[in-house]
Parts: structure tokens; C-alpha cells; sequence
């Protein structure tokens, strides 16, 4: 075998590490308006700094044309690229390659395939002849008769087709011509054909799709869908990569029933601790809701009537890292009106998918879709190894108020000021300390100054410092028992702007004292249990009785402002006893240094436990105030991975029955099925039930079916219906839904390599 060193040459460095994101989705009847450019490119280097070597069996060197010729089991190899074929020609002087038979060619992962290939190894342009290329980051593969290589990532044919399917016959492709393709770019074709198969499904006059593997700018997928209150709907999201700390999305809608709707979301992660997210979205609705006939179809029976066209929904969090080691969250949640929510939950800017995200990256939601009172916040805090303090400004947004120009008593704080402390041990005494306290300034916009009907209907400004120590000594009882006493002391100051009580008082400044005694006893008896199940071997059986006293002694606060639910502390004078179940497992594993090890899991807990008030029952009131609460009993069973359990009810010891009862069990099964059902009962108020079965059918075809049903008024509150199909190269899935109020079908389809389109 021959081998001759040849030259230096340059090569690409490897890209830029940067998130994989699908930024262009295709749909087959869809002109695509944009290409992006990279967010960052990959750097030169030096061209003499890549050696290239030539191999092959047989080896000839023409010394007037500067040619070598190399056959059988030919290799060329320089930096990153390696080149195969039976026959090369090989041009010193112009670095031109004419290879023949069997031709592969490796640039990075992505591979050439081909009969013939004439290339330059310095531009890298050349001729494929009966080709493939893989492209490995989008596994997918660009087929043609004949296709000229324009650059290092860049490709076109006169005829081509498109997968991202293996084998000789894919899933899917898509034919076309004029086909070209940019890596880290984007690819068009014209007079495309999407193939099912060997069977032609859909023609379009145009086709753009992704080739990128960096974090771009660019088309995202489309939101397609239909429903009744909205008609056909065309959601693009536009991708802007700002820097690599920063991006956004820009959408633009068309909502046949309803008009154009567009939106913005921003993100930003400066550091582990400061980062932020803010969406906004605005439509010109041609649709109002008068209370009329002709608008019934855009009502919701739960709000008020809707004449506005301008509807906006303003929504974000950030976290920002401060000096002296403080911390800030800011919250906002600003709607045009009480339907917005209602109306757009579903979809990429929809109220379902903005609370998943905000939950999934800050730990905090937002407020449920139909509350029509929005909370936005601002918070300074600071924690140290035994005390915490929080500077927080709320403001509560009544959208109804501020829709229909009623008065707003909305209570609001500015600011409010939290101090506390962890317990903490005093000394050596044994005795445990601990404090809360807070400074409130409330503000209404509009203000009712005299109680004239209790106290609770006065809505007035002022000041609230209150100040809460509480005092704990543990202590052992004969070894068997655990007993903690416990004493509170709260003092709390008011200044009122302008507030006269039920006694026709007007003092602005007031004053409560008040102070608790109670204490509790536990003791706790187990057993060991032999199991040899396949989960585990020894099953611990804790059982847990307690009885707690607290007392509280009444105080006259009649004369006390109302803000909120600290002002109106009631007397207390009761005993609580429990009874606690806990099974713990323990498995003992054998390790790879044999090792044995003991492996601890919780199967669940039982809690059963009733109040008694000795005040109600010396007081002798009737109904609802009797000494005995009702018996409450809490269950949590998850015994394997496959179950769980969730139960709360409450029982009268004095009707027989239930009056409050809530169910939640959850069945999965190792190839992915799953059903969970919940049912849901509060005495008068409400009873409904919900059930969701999650089919895995076959490996590559799902269904799943939810159904929820207000079982008090009798009507079916939702229903969501779909089916989602996948294979190595391709998915599908489509949904029907249907609410009291509208019924909504959406669909995707992803192709991989090339993205998808749909609604989510």
C-alpha cells in the first residue's frame, strides 16, 4: 500500500456548542417569509494548519501535470475530513479530487455518498453524481441524481429529495426541484411533492425547511387550529436569538372569527440566580359580547358583558441576584378583561402553556385562568441562617372594577415588610424561641370610612405593625412521651387615615394585645415486619397517637380596622386528637463491591383526626358551632411505582355523612398507560369528577381520552379526545376538545429533521 504526504489545508473548527432548537416548521402550503443567520459562526484557522495524507493500494504520481492517481482502497484524511473511493485523481496544483467508485466522503458527522464526486479539498465545490448527503446533527438526508457541493455547507440540485428517514424506502419525503440547502441555514425547493411512502399526498408550489443544529434566529413551528368561538386559526412565531443570555419570539395570528392577534415573549438568563421571562399579546377582536342575541355566542356566563375590541394580556416574572446578598421577584398579570382568559387558554400563547412555563422556571404560577382578580408583586428578600426578611408591594388588579367603572376596595399593600426567625434555642435553658412579625400599608382606591354595619364593611387605608413571639420547651414524659408546651404573645399597633367604628370612635391610632397557651402530646409505637416481596424485605409499621390543646382567650376587636383575616383572630378553646399511620420499606441491594446496602422508601401514611371545642361545647350553640368538628381522615398510599393513592374526606359525627370528599388515584403500567381519575365533593357547594386514560396502543401509536363533569349542575365541564402516532422519523397527533363553551380541534405533525407544524 502507497502513502504520500501531501499539503496543508485549512478546516472549519467544530461549531459552536448552542441549544438545539427546530426553528422552521414546514407546511406544505405555506411561503416561508424569512431565513436566519447564525448566531454565532465558527472561526477559520490557519490553512497550513491541517496535514493531508493520501493512501491507497496502488499509488502513481504524474510529475508534469502534478497529478496523483491512487486506486483500490483509496483514503484521504486531512483534520476532520476523510475521503473514500476505488479510484482518485488527485491534483496537487489545484487541490482538485476526481473520485470514482464507492465515494464517501466524512466531514464532521456529516457524510457524502455517491458514484462520482468532483471536489476541491480547499473551497470544497465540486459535482456529486448519484448522491446522498447526511446531514447527522437533523439525521437527515438530501438524495439526487446530480448535486453540486456551492460551499463547505451548502448544496443544490436540479432534482433532489428530502428525508429523515433510514432505508431504501423512507416513511416520508419530499421531492422537488431547484432544491438548495444551507447547513446551519435553511433549505428550499420548488414544485415540492410530500410522499407517504411511495404514495405522492401533497403538492406545494414552494417548500422552506430547517438545517440548522445552532440556537438561530428563524421561523418556529405554526399554531394551526379550529374552534368555534374563534374559526380557523394561524399562529407563526418568529425566533429572534439576541445573544446567547437573551432571546425572543414575535407572533403574528390570524383568527378567521376573530381577527389579527399578535404577541411577544422575551427571556433572559443573566446568571444562577437572575433571569426573567414577559409576554405580552394583543388582539383587535371584531367580536363583543352587548348581552344580545347576536353576540350570545362570545359570552361567558360568568362575567360581565364585553365591548371592548382592544383585549391585551400582559404577563411575566423575573428573579434578580442584588447586592448584599438580596434577592428580588417581580411578578406581573395584567388583562384587557375577565373573557381574555376564558377565551385563550389553549394554544402557544395561551394561558396553559404561559403557567406551565412560568412554573416549570420560576416555581411560581400564575392565578387561575377565571379569577378576575390579578395579583402583581414586587419582592426584596434576604435570608440568613436563622432569620428571613421580605420587602413585598402588591398590587391586586380587579379586572371587573377597572372594566365596568365601579368602585375598587381591592386591598392593596404598599409596602409590606416581613420579618422572622427560624426557632431558635435560648441559651440552655431548653427553651425554644421564635418570631413573626410584619409592617402593612393598605391602600383602596375607593374607601368606605364608618362601619356602619360591622366592622368588615368599612374599607378604609391605614397602617398595621404586628408583632407575634412564640416560645416552645420539648421535654420527654417517662421516656415514652414526647410533650411540647407552647406560649404565644402578639401585640399589634393600627393608624388609620380617616376610620370611625361600630361605636362611632374615630381615634386613628389603636392597639390589640393578645396571648395563646397549648401544647402537644405524641408518643410512637412501631413494629418490623418480614415482607420478602420484590420491593422490599422488612416493612416498618409506626403508629403515632396525639392530643393537642390551644387556647386562645377572647377579645373584644370590634373596634379594630379590617384588612384582612389577621385582624379578626378569634377565640379558641380546643382539644385535637390524632391518630398517624406511617409504613416505611426497606430493600437490601448488593452492590458491584458486595456490598450490602439498606435502601428506605415510604409506602404511604394514614392520619385520622377530629377537633373538640370546649368553648362551643360550654357556650351550648347549635349547628354548625357544636363541640365535636367533623372527623377528618387523610390518606397518602404510593406501595409501588406503579400506584398511588390520594384521599381526603371529612365525616359529621352528627348528620352521618360526608362533607367533604376528595379522591385521586393514579395506575401506570411500564410500557407507558396510565389512568387517573379524581372525584371531588364539598357538602352544597360542588361535586365533579374527572378521568384521564393514557392507551399505549403499539410502540409508535397513542391515545388518551379526559373527561371532567360537574356532577352537581349535571353538565360536562370538558372533554379532550387524541390520538398521537410516532416513528423514528416522523409523528402525528391530533385532539378534540369540546367545553361548554366551545369546541376546538388541533393537530402536528412533526417531521424529524425538518421540524413540525400544528398546534401544541
Amino acid at each position: 500500500m502507497g502513502s504520500v504526504f501531501l499539503f496543508k489545508n485549512r478546516q472549519w473548527s467544530e461549531p459552536v456548542r448552542g441549544i438545539i432548537l427546530p426553528v422552521v416548521r414546514i407546511l406544505c402550503c405555506c411561503l416561508i417569509l424569512f431565513s436566519g443567520r447564525a448566531l454565532t459562526a465558527a472561526p477559520f484557522e490557519d490553512p497550513e494548519a491541517v496535514v493531508w495524507n493520501l493512501s491507497a493500494d496502488t499509488v502513481a504520481y504524474d510529475r508534469h501535470t502534478d497529478v496523483y492517481t491512487a486506486q483500490t482502497n483509496v483514503v484521504i484524511t486531512g483534520g476532520k475530513t476523510r475521503l473514500e473511493a476505488d479510484y482518485v485523481e488527485f491534483s496537487n496544483a489545484t487541490k482538485d479530487v476526481l473520485a470514482k467508485g464507492h465515494v464517501k466522503m466524512i466531514s464532521g458527522g456529516d457524510v457524502i455518498s455517491c458514484n462520482t464526486m468532483q471536489v476541491n479539498l480547499i473551497t470544497e465545490t465540486g459535482l456529486i453524481d448519484k448522491g446522498t448527503v447526511f446531514i447527522q446533527e437533523n439525521h437527515l438526508y438530501i438524495h439526487g441524481e446530480q448535486i453540486r457541493k456551492t460551499g463547505k455547507f451548502t448544496y443544490d440540485a436540479q432534482k433532489g429529495a428530502i428525508t429523515s428517514c433510514d432505508g431504501d424506502t423512507p416513511d416520508w419525503k419530499i421531492t422537488g426541484r431547484d432544491v438548495k440547502v444551507t447547513i446551519e441555514g435553511y433549505g428550499f425547493a420548488k414544485d415540492t411533492v410530500f410522499w407517504a411512502r411511495n404514495m405522492p399526498a401533497l403538492y406545494s408550489p414552494f417548500l422552506a425547511f430547517p438545517v440548522k443544529t445552532q440556537r438561530q434566529s428563524g421561523l418556529l413551528m405554526p399554531e394551526i387550529s379550529t374552534s368555534d368561538r374563534q374559526g380557523f386559526v394561524y399562529e407563526q412565531p418568529f425566533f429572534w436569538a439576541i445573544s446567547p443570555e437573551s432571546d425572543a419570539t414575535f407572533y403574528t395570528g390570524y383568527l378567521s372569527d376573530r381577527g389579527l392577534k399578535i404577541g411577544a415573549e422575551y427571556r433572559y438568563v443573566a446568571d444562577d440566580i437572575s433571569k426573567g421571562i414577559w409576554q405580552v399579546d394583543f388582539l383587535s377582536d371584531d367580536k363583543i359580547d352587548d348581552g344580545t342575541s347576536a353576540t350570545k355566542d362570545y359570552q361567558f356566563d360568568s362575567t360581565p358583558q364585553r365591548t371592548n375590541t382592544d383585549r391585551y394580556w400582559l404577563r411575566g416574572k423575573s428573579d434578580q441576584a442584588m447586592a448584599l446578598g438580596f434577592s428580588a421577584r417581580l411578578d406581573v398579570d395584567v388583562v384587557s378583561d375577565p373573557d381574555y382568559l376564558l377565551e385563550f387558554r389553549e394554544g402557544l400563547s395561551g394561558y396553559n402553556t404561559s403557567d406551565r412555563i412560568f412554573d416549570d422556571v420560576f416555581g411560581r404560577d400564575l392565578d387561575e385562568y377565571d379569577d378576575t382578580v390579578r395579583k402583581n408583586s414586587l419582592t426584596l428578600y434576604q435570608t440568613w441562617n436563622n432569620f428571613s426578611l421580605n420587602i413585598q408591594t402588591l398590587w391586586y388588579d380587579d379586572v371587573i372594577a377597572r372594566q365596568t367603572h365601579i368602585d375598587d376596595n381591592t386591598l392593596q399593600t404598599l409596602p409590606g415588610i416581613e420579618f422572622g426567625s427560624s426557632r431558635m434555642d435560648v441559651g440552655t435553658t431548653g427553651i425554644y424561641y421564635q418570631l413573626d412579625s410584619e409592617f402593612r400599608s393598605f391602600f383602596r382606591q375607593d374607601t368606605i370610612n364608618t362601619a356602619t354595619n360591622g366592622r368588615k364593611t368599612a374599607k378604609v387605608n391605614g397602617q398595621r405593625l404586628d408583632m407575634y413571639h412564640r416560645f416552645y420547651y420539648p421535654t420527654r414524659l417517662a421516656k415514652a412521651f414526647s410533650f411540647e408546651p407552647f406560649m404565644g404573645l402578639r401585640g399589634t399597633a393600627y393608624h388609620t387615615d380617616s376610620y370611625t367604628d361600630i361605636h362611632g370612635e374615630d381615634d386613628p391610632f389603636r392597639f390589640r394585645g393578645l396571648y395563646e397557651l397549648g401544647g402537644d402530646l405524641s408518643t410512637s409505637l412501631s413494629r418490623v415486619f418480614t415482607a420478602d416481596t420484590g420491593f422490599s424485605d422488612k416493612i416498618m409499621h409506626q403508629v403515632t397517637p396525639g392530643i393537642s390543646y390551644h387556647f386562645q382567650p377572647y377579645d373584644d376587636q370590634d373596634d379594630l380596622p379590617y384588612f384582612d383575616s389577621l385582624d379578626d383572630i378569634e377565640e379558641v378553646n380546643q382539644l385535637t386528637w390524632s391518630f398517624t399511620n406511617r409504613f416505611i420499606a426497606r430493600k437490601s441491594v448488593t452492590g458491584s463491591d458486595d456490598v450490602i446496602r439498606n435502601t428506605y422508601r415510604e409506602l404511604g401514611w394514614i392520619k385520622l383526626y377530629q377537633d373538640y371545642s370546649i368553648k362551643n361545647e360550654r357556650d351550648n350553640l347549635e349547628a354548625e358551632d357544636r363541640p365535636w368538628s367533623d372527623i377528618q381522615l387523610d390518606i397518602r398510599v404510593y406501595p409501588f411505582s406503579f400506584l398511588s393513592l390520594r384521599t381526603d374526606l371529612a365525616w359529621s359525627p352528627y348528620n352521618y355523612h360526608f362533607t367533604e370528599l376528595n379522591l385521586n388515584t393514579t395506575v401506570t403500567t411500564p410500557r407507558g398507560d396510565a389512568i387517573t381519575t379524581s372525584y371531588r365533593y364539598e357538602l352544597e357547594t360542588q361535586e365533579s369528577w374527572y378521568t384521564r386514560l393514557d392507551l399505549r396502543i403499539t410502540r409508535s401509536l397513542a391515545a388518551y381520552h379526559s373527561f371532567e363533569k360537574d356532577l352537581e349542575g349535571d353538565t360536562t365541564i370538558e372533554t379532550r379526545t387524541g390520538v398521537r402516532l410516532k416513528s423514528a422519523c416522523w409523528a402525528m397527533g391530533l385532539e378534540l376538545q369540546e367545553s361548554d363553551t366551545d369546541t376546538r380541534i388541533a393537530f402536528m405533525i412533526s417531521l424529524k429533521g425538518i421540524g413540525e407544524f400544528g398546534s401544541q
